[in-house]
């Protein structure tokens, strides 16, 4: 709690004083300024109620943050489409200084209503990765419902072994100090599990913590085929990422590449347009996946390493940095740390 609380300080004080003063912009410019990189920055959501995001877990920018990052970026650099940069990237040919490629993961509605018009109205790319399982029904995600039953429940308490995660402590507190700290642990055990497993215990969730009605700023409203195509329509790229979003290590190679090939053709159809680009669910990945993605005719993959890319570059391992929900100053201050990464054994 009080190391979370310094983080804040940090990212919302000291970063803009910090800022001010231009205590970052050499190192940033020193880092960015080489035409052999690229900075890929990753979002997942751009929210106008901070009741969407109870647990603070790095997924959500508000968009008075995103709007001044997206200001930022426009003026000082070169925001390219991914899939032309990714290509100079792979031929070691020269980027502009400063080059950046925007991009979303999962496709929640607020990409569309709450996103895309700002990057139009700053005249920016960006590429938007698509979950294809329940865009005809709008199910919530997996992760976004058990957030919503933590956030809502009044239970105190939690026995995993109720909801279907035995190998979890028991009891799991749910106070309002530390139920962020639980809400972590459970999503992490989801992750290790297949989706038939993953409903089970969502189910069990729902009958136990008893959440009641789920406000609508936490049902995460995802797109639907509609929302996608308009997506694609205004001239932004669409890319896959899976059907289910769980960790392919579940998966056979048989299970994956099924999977692979099933969100690459679904949204070929209902975009028009060519689906080359792959973000890792969650950054997860197996033995297989570059294989099959090559295989599958790809161009590239994204994923969630931390750092600036630098020619020559790993087709299937391109690497993103998370956005944060602040300032522009703390973004810099993240830039300023990240590490240069190579195909370079």
């Amino acid at each position: 709690m009080l190391k979370d609380r310094g983080k804040q300080i940090i990212k919302q004080i000291v970063s803009p004083l910090a800022d001010k003063v231009g205590v970052y912009d050499e190192k940033v410019q020193r880092l960015m300024g080489e035409p052999n990189r690229l900075l890929v920055l990753m979002y997942h959501r751009v929210i106008d109620d901070l009741a969407s995001d109870p647990f603070a877990l790095g997924m959500c920018v508000r968009q008075k943050y995103f709007e001044e990052q997206l200001a930022w970026l426009a003026a000082h650099t070169h925001v390219l489409p991914l899939t032309q940069a990714v290509e100079h990237l792979l031929n070691n040919e020269p980027l502009p200084p400063n080059a950046v490629a925007i991009t979303f993961d999962d496709g929640l509605l607020d990409n569309l209503s709450n996103a895309a018009p700002l990057l139009e109205r700053y005249r920016l790319p960006a590429t938007f990765y698509v979950i294809t399982g329940g865009l005809e029904t709008g199910h919530p995600m997996w992760w976004d419902r058990a957030i919503a039953i933590l956030a809502c429940t009044q239970a105190h308490s939690v026995d995993p072994r109720s909801i279907g995660l035995p190998e979890l402590p028991h009891p799991l507190p749910l106070g309002r100090n530390v139920r962020a700290d639980s809400c972590k642990v459970i999503l992490n055990a989801l992750w290790e599990r297949n989706p038939g497993a993953i409903e089970q215990c969502l189910e069990q969730m729902e009958e136990m913590l008893e959440p009641g009605p789920i406000p609508p700023a936490l049902q995460a409203r995802r797109m639907n085929t509609q929302q996608v195509q308009e997506l694609a329509r205004r001239g932004f790229q669409i890319g896959a990422h899976t059907t289910r979003h769980i960790d392919p290590k579940l998966l056979n190679r048989e299970q994956l590449m099924a999977d692979l090939g099933a969100s690459r053709q679904q949204l070929q159809e209902l975009t028009q347009q060519p689906v080359d680009s792959f973000a890792y669910p969650g950054g997860r990945s197996s033995v297989w996946m570059p294989d099959l993605l090559a295989a599958l005719g790809f161009h590239h993959a994204v994923d969630t390493r931390r750092g600036i890319n630098q020619a020559p570059a790993s087709r299937y391992a391109i690497a993103r940095v998370g956005m944060p929900d602040t300032p522009v100053g703390d973004f810099k201050r993240a830039i300023r740390n990240l590490q240069i990464i190579d195909a370079t054994p």
